[in-house]
């Protein structure tokens, strides 16, 4: 059996635990913090669909329907995997294998386009000072003496080889452009993959809880990570005060109420939600961020009535018909009806 190497120390060389560091630790805290304000101002709209997905194509369905998603801080960054425009079923030894090559490649293009800018700035100034030559000699162009000086300073500049040499560095450079971003794209369609089904191995995994908190320390990693990971790095080294966003706050105080409200009755629920908020232990700012919109909120709770949606279900369908008619465009009628309608 051949024996461990050795340091020159006479000590084993240290052994790094886990997976190699992909993401950076410190980007891991925005990276939270971003997801984790995005699925408090949505959740409403895809906490329930995220829960349920069993499918990875389930995933972007789900996300798509938030307007604007992909000018928001987390989908224009790691996480626009998420919502990438196709998907490529791959193994994790595949995507780190891609990422290897996807490296190398743009590593490569560096190289390409080094090589062309210092040949260009040689070959121009190789041409200056031809140019200066030639001028030095006007109006003896036409002397063989001249000729066999201009062509001998030629040689010495190297200009005929950098005009050979010129176009084929160009031509390297475009074919590892070509090569770099046909593996961008290889990549982002497994990473996009990879990330979705790590986000449905959480929805179906029973020992954490789907919580706001929960999807978005799972989802802070990806597509670098995978959910575990990630998830399990967040909470311990991810510290700070986790306060809400206000419409997820909303969504809390409308879940217990209507877990509290049996047999489920909708005008119970408003009544008791409206009485939530007016107590005056209430936070005034939480009132203060519905009250202009309480007319929606009706409105919201209205649409939900006949529909038969479980007891479970419902704060999602409420806060999402609130979170629609929050964003879409209102005449003068409704602005003004809506002023007279404010919770007070």
């Amino acid at each position: 059996m051949p024996k461990k190497q050795k340091n020159a120390n006479g000590t084993k060389p240290e052994r790094r635990l886990g997976r190699p560091e992909e993401l950076h630790i410190e980007d891991l805290p925005k990276r939270f913090r971003d997801m984790k304000s995005f699925l408090e101002n949505y959740w409403g709209r895809v906490g329930l669909g995220l829960q349920k997905a069993r499918q990875v194509e389930d995933v972007k369905s789900v996300l798509s329907l938030v307007r604007g998603i992909e000018w928001m801080p987390s989908f224009k960054g790691h996480a626009s995997c998420l919502i990438y425009a196709t998907a490529t079923e791959v193994t994790p030894e595949e995507l780190r294998a891609t990422r290897r090559k996807h490296k190398a490649a743009e590593e490569f293009e560096q190289r390409c386009w080094t090589a062309y800018h210092d040949a260009s700035h040689s070959a121009q100034q190789a041409a200056t000072a031809f140019q200066q030559a030639i001028s030095e000699f006007d109006g003896m162009l036409d002397r063989f003496e001249v000729f066999f000086v201009l062509s001998s300073a030629a040689d010495k500049l190297k200009v005929k080889e950098f005009t050979t040499e010129m176009p084929k560095l160009w031509d390297a450079v475009l074919k590892a452009q070509q090569d770099n971003n046909a593996l961008k794209e290889t990549l982002n369609a497994q990473e996009a993959w990879f990330a979705r089904n790590e986000v449905v191995k959480f929805a179906r995994n029973r020992r954490y809880s789907k919580s706001v908190l929960n999807f978005a320390r799972a989802m802070a990693g990806l597509p670098e990570w995978g959910w575990f990971h990630s998830r399990r790095t967040c909470e311990a080294f991810v510290k700070g005060d986790f306060d809400s966003q206000y419409p997820h706050k909303i969504f809390e105080l409308l879940d217990s109420v209507i877990r509290k409200t049996k047999p489920l009755n909708l005008k119970r629920i408003e009544n008791r939600f409206r009485k939530e908020l007016l107590d005056s232990d209430a936070d005034p700012v939480l009132k203060g961020y519905i009250a202009p919109q309480w007319d929606y909120f009706e409105e919201a709770i209205r649409f939900c009535e006949g529909k038969g949606f479980k007891r479970s279900d419902l704060p999602f369908k409420i806060m999402d018909r609130f979170i629609y008619h929050t964003e879409r465009g209102k005449s003068t009628i409704e602005i003004e009806l809506a002023r007279r309608n404010e919770l007070r």
